[in-house]
């Protein structure tokens, strides 16, 4: 199948924007926005996200022991926007505490809810990286909250009928 049908199907799945964190014990943290999430299980519980092979944080992130993925909320454009340009001042900009999780990533004060995960295993998949981890921490900081949606080349929310 042909790459542009698979990026045109793709562009039309609706997916919650993710901001992705690492600790750099020599660069400091480190954060990438992914759209590729997901859950894989409950028991125990294990999420993975997909990380491009081009990305200037993969290192990072293939070094961690952990990360914490930072769901956004509607409105942080933004914040998925700057996490997601190459060579920009992230952290800078951003506010954020440290994760409670020995070895997960700053957890962004602008995220709705987040997840603090060991990694469990990174496989070396087509043109990305597939990292899987333990959820061993986070939850809601905002339960009422909107997701920030990634549908179609634009952020929007979910409305519900």
């Amino acid at each position: 199948m042909a790459d542009n049908v698979v990026r045109s199907v793709m562009g039309n799945v609706a997916a919650c924007v993710t901001v992705v964190t690492v600790d750099d014990p020599e660069h400091g943290p480190v954060g990438i926005t992914v759209s590729a999430f997901t859950s894989v299980s409950a028991d125990p519980p294990i999420v993975l996200v997909c990380i491009g092979k081009h990305a200037d944080s993969l290192p990072a992130f293939l070094e961690a022991p952990g990360f914490t993925v930072n769901f956004l909320p509607h409105g942080r454009d933004e914040e998925a926007m700057l996490f997601a340009t190459r060579g920009a001042d992230k952290f800078g900009e951003t506010s954020y505490r440290p994760s409670t999780v020995e070895g997960a990533g700053p957890v962004l004060d602008a995220a709705y809810a987040t997840f603090e995960c060991r990694t469990t295993e990174a496989l070396d998949m087509g043109d990305h990286w597939v990292i899987f981890g333990e959820v061993v921490g986070g939850g809601f900081a905002d339960a009422e909250a909107e997701p920030l949606v990634y549908l179609k080349r634009a952020f929007g929310r979910v409305v519900l009928d």
